[in-house]
């Protein structure tokens, strides 16, 4: 699971939803999902630079190339917004950004090993690359998304109203 930030669209993103469904043009509404992705494209170099810029030089890369960020309009209880999902995946599973964005850096100790405890010991005497939890500035997604929040929502505005006078138009 990744970080989720959302921009409530209210009733003109309901409206344009429910309109689309009424008259079935699937092109359109897949025009409108791939106009608001673009929307949110700016987000995500955006969180790879804080990512560059706040994480420890040995993680801030690694962290900068794998991040994604993913939009997807939904609606529920007729209120419509769009969810902008950031996730990152690691060499072997994906990358916790909730934690690490509360400022939670959870990585192993290369080189070190750490002796078991005595009831372990029948299977071995250590354990390589224990994890250690390291303090980390916290907000590398949510200091971009603030800045760049209100300019992403004004165009995904854009589209919802371009969506909507095409629908007008017949």
């Amino acid at each position: 699971m990744g970080f989720q930030l959302t921009v409530t669209g209210g009733a003109d993103l309901t409206a344009v939803r429910r309109q689309l469904r009424a008259a079935g043009d699937r092109r359109l509404s897949q025009q409108m999902a791939r106009a608001l992705q673009r929307a949110a494209k700016p987000l995500q170099p955006a969180v790879k630079a804080s990512a560059l810029a706040v994480l420890p030089s040995g993680y801030g890369p690694l962290m900068s190339r794998s991040v994604r960020v993913r939009a997807a309009a939904r609606e529920q209880r007729g209120a419509a917004s769009v969810h902008l999902t950031v996730t990152a995946r690691g060499a072997v599973e994906k990358r916790d950004v909730n934690r690490i964005n509360a400022g939670v850096l959870r990585h192993p100790v290369f080189g070190r090993t750490r002796r078991l405890r005595r009831h372990a010991q029948h299977r071995a005497t250590s354990q390589a690359n224990p994890w250690v939890a390291q303090r980390v500035r916290r907000g590398f997604v949510d200091r971009p998304a603030d800045r760049l929040g209100p300019d992403v929502a004004r165009e995904m505005q854009t589209v919802v109203d371009w969506v909507a006078d095409t629908i007008t138009k017949g």
